[in-house]
This record gives structure tokens, sequence and C-alpha cells, in this order.
């Protein structure tokens, strides 16, 4: 009974940390492709993506490690660095799940002030949009470039305030709204971000509950004995009877 405790404990903790090992190979994968295609132009973002990919297959590899060889001391620092990033994904999650549209905007109006000329640049033109309300923040940060999107083009428009949506009301009874220019950006990636920050939220409670599960293996793990070895030493399978 032992020997099948020991052994399931061990092919769980071993394909737990497969399963990471894959999940940051492609973390590493992804961002470096969507760079080469130029999908992405962000060096901050592509950076951080491979980092914590790095960071992650370099944890997993010593779980792996400290799996196969009932290494003590090894399993030990995957427990305490694993409770760690359990703690912080699951309050990173809960509050990326409950944030509310007020925040939403604060964020959205902080990250389109403190980017570059280039990145919003970026982002009207993916989003087909230009400036960021059209109002308030586009008076203190003008608008670049609208005049060559798509949504301007038609309009024949050199001034960038020109391109700002224009709704036009028509007669009773109807009432039909007639739209010409583009949308402001902050209404189009509102949508976007709120959609990426729930997904992202529920993706990070379910790794945050698989690490719990990998902390519980772990510590049944450490504390089990490999029944075969006759004598156990410290750091290789805890200590001898």
């Amino acid at each position: 009974m032992g020997c099948c405790s020991y052994a399931k404990l061990k092919s769980s903790l071993v394909l737990l940390n497969i399963l990471y090992m894959l999940i940051a190979l492609i973390m590493i994968a992804v961002p470096a492709f969507a760079y080469s295609m130029n999908y992405f132009t962000s060096y901050s973002l592509i950076g951080s993506l491979i980092g914590a990919g790095v960071f992650l297959f370099l944890f997993s590899f010593l779980g792996l490690c400290g799996a196969l060889h009932h290494h003590q001391v090894m399993l030990f620092f995957y427990m305490v660095v694993l409770g760690l990033l359990c703690i912080v994904q699951f309050a990173s999650s809960i509050t990326l799940v409950a944030i509310n549209d007020e925040q939403q905007a604060q964020i959205l109006n902080k990250s389109w002030v403190s980017a570059t000329d280039h990145s919003r640049s970026e982002i009207q033109k993916a989003f087909d949009c230009c400036g960021f309300d059209q109002n308030v923040t586009d008076s203190i940060i003008p608008p670049q470039n609208c005049s060559e999107l798509e949504c301007c083009k038609n309009l024949y428009k050199t001034n960038e305030t020109q391109c700002y949506l224009n709704e036009t009301i028509g007669p009773e009874p109807d009432k039909n709204v007639t739209s010409t220019g583009c949308h402001p950006c902050s209404h189009k990636v509102s949508e976007q971000f709120s959609y990426a920050a729930k997904v992202s939220g529920a993706v990070g409670l379910f790794f945050s509950f698989t690490e719990l599960i990998g902390i519980v293996l772990a510590i049944q793990y450490r504390n089990t004995k490999d029944p075969s070895r006759a004598y156990s030493f410290p750091g290789h399978g805890g200590f001898s009877k």
C-alpha cells in the first residue's frame, strides 16, 4: 500500500510539473513568434511574457528533479515558492474578475497617458479608432495619424479632430442614427479589456488551484518514505528510522 501511495504521488507530481513546463514553453514561443511576425512591437510586453515563461520553466524543472530524486531540499524550496505563487496568483485573479467599469476606465486612461506615441498609433491602427475619449484626455494628448485610418480615409480629412465620431439623428418618426468618422479607442478597447480581464482571472484561478494541489502533493510526497531504499539520508527521501 505504501509503495502504491509513493508511486502515485511521484507520478502525479512529475506529470504536474511536465504540464507546467509545456505551458512555459508556450509562454516563451508564442510572444517570440508574435514579435517576429510584427503582431506586437512592445519590447516590455514581449520581454515580460518570455521572462515569466523562463521562470516557470526553471521552477518546473526544479520540481521535476525534486520529484524524480525524492530530494527533500528541492521539494522544500519548491513548496515554498509554489505557495507564494499560489497566494499572489489567487489575489491577482480575484482582482481581475472583480474589476468594475470605473476601475477599468481609470486603468485604461492611465495606460493611454503613459504610453508612447508609437504605441498609441499602433492601438489606433489595430482597433481602427481615433484618440482615447475624444474629450478631456485627447485635449491633453492630441491624437496623431487618425487621417491614415480606414474609418477616416473616406472622409478626406486632414485635421485629426475632424476624424472624430459624428452621429446624426434622423427625422421623426424613426430617428435613425447615422455615424461617420472614428470611434474613440476607449469605446473599443474597453470591451476587449473587460473580456481579457475576465478570461485571465478565470484562468489564473484555475492555475492557482492546480498550484494548491501541487503543494499538497509535494508535502505528502516529501513525507512519504521511498520503499525501494533500505536506508534514507537527509536530503534524499528523509531520515532513517
